[in-house]
């Protein structure tokens, strides 16, 4: 596992496998790559000289970078830049529409991960490359597009979909424990007591690493769980039960404080 105990690939349950993917080099602006992802697999860390733009049009994915974990939506794709480690995990299974994108194109795009929102023509742009075959032709129409493609990933808003790594060792046992079992109920003050830190030195180091407290971090944790339980059609009482949390009711709250929309509106949204 790349990121020390900020997932929970090592349970049982994951089906760990090396990337299937060998090509050495693209040999296209664009390569497609169309999969399907069955539940609980984790796809272990590797990476490529070109770039990545990792989607799904039904499931969730999270992919776990050294710069923290992302959760991918089918409403949204992840851009990887060439060459930067990654890991795959799909907790429900999943259709995965990866493109590969040439690296000259690493310039416009970025030299950092993000999460980009897909709005229904990148979707459709998406699913039409994967469709292509692999040795497609390479015309002036087909050119076309792709740099049609590229601008609309280029101008593409970006998401908060986004866990970032820990920055001290000291919070890692939380963070294992929470992301393998987020409807824990330990207090920070718990959590003290074991690692040995003050209440206030944890919230410190939280805010330190994440912009939040202990409180909000393990809120958005829940929140982002509770996406890939929804796509993958839990009932909201299920959810609540799963995540630790008192009621439907009280998951709606927390759920809205994150994304500000309640559970209901986001299985609604375009």
């Amino acid at each position: 596992m790349m990121v020390n105990g900020q997932n929970d690939v090592m349970t049982a349950n994951w089906n760990s496998i090396a990337t299937r993917f060998k090509l050495k080099h693209l040999g296209k602006p664009v390569y497609p790559r169309a999969s399907t992802m069955p539940p609980w697999q984790h796809v272990q860390t590797h990476q490529h000289t070109w770039g990545q733009l990792a989607y799904t049009s039904n499931g969730v994915l999270s992919i776990v970078t050294p710069e923290g974990n992302f959760v991918i939506p089918p409403d949204q794709a992840l851009w990887l830049p060439p060459n930067l480690p990654h890991e795959t995990f799909c907790r429900y299974g999943g259709y995965f529409r990866s493109v590969y994108i040439d690296e000259k194109y690493a310039p416009l795009l970025g030299g950092s991960a993000k999460l980009l929102h897909v709005d229904e023509l990148l979707k459709a742009m998406i699913l039409e490359i994967c469709a292509w075959e692999p040795d497609y032709t390479l015309d002036e129409k087909t050119l076309r597009f792709i740099q049609v493609f590229v601008d609309r990933l280029e101008s593409a808003p970006t998401s908060s979909f986004f866990m970032p790594t820990a920055q001290d060792d000291r919070l890692l046992p939380i963070i294992s424990e929470l992301h393998a079992n987020p409807g824990c109920h330990k207090t920070l003050q718990q959590w003290g007591e074991e690692i040995g830190a003050s209440t206030r030195t944890l919230n410190r180091l939280f805010a330190k690493s994440f912009a939040m407290n202990f409180s909000q971090w393990k809120q958005k944790l829940r929140a982002l769980r509770a996406v890939e339980m929804i796509e993958a059609g839990h009932n909201q009482q299920y959810i609540a039960e799963q995540l630790g949390f008192e009621s439907s009711s009280a998951f709606n709250t927390s759920f809205k404080k994150v994304f500000n929309c309640t559970p209901g509106q986001y299985l609604k949204r375009p």
